[in-house]
């Protein structure tokens, strides 16, 4: 077995992990025995493969959810264009309001069909 696959393992191990109960997860340990007894992979090697692995999948895990970066966005064009059309109202200029209000709407549909 070499490093990719072993990588490919831990990184598998631990994805399987998030299913389980915490009381029948593989531990660290575990899974460098496994590596050890099974593939014949050193100790030092095998705990150094589990934290290149390991280090990997939490990056992968704390990446930001795309679709959640788009809904925020859009969150804060519609919020930024109330803002604006309550700043119109504030200042007494009715047709900004009712301009603002108008783009509100038509956004808020548009970004609901997506």
């Amino acid at each position: 077995m070499d490093k990719k696959e072993a990588e490919d393992f831990i990184q598998q191990c631990l994805v399987d992990n998030e299913k389980k109960k915490p009381k029948d997860r593989l531990s660290r340990k575990n899974i460098v025995d496994i590596l050890t007894i099974d593939f014949s992979i050193p100790v030092a090697t095998a705990y150094r493969y589990y934290q290149d692995a390991s280090n990997l999948y939490r990056w992968e895990q704390s990446k930001p959810d795309p679709s959640k970066q788009i809904k925020d966005a859009k969150d804060e064009i519609l919020s930024s264009v109330l803002d604006e059309a309550n700043s119109c109202l504030q200042a007494a200029d009715t047709s900004g309001y009712f301009k603002g209000i108008e783009l509100y709407s038509k956004l808020l549909t548009r970004f609901k069909k997506q």
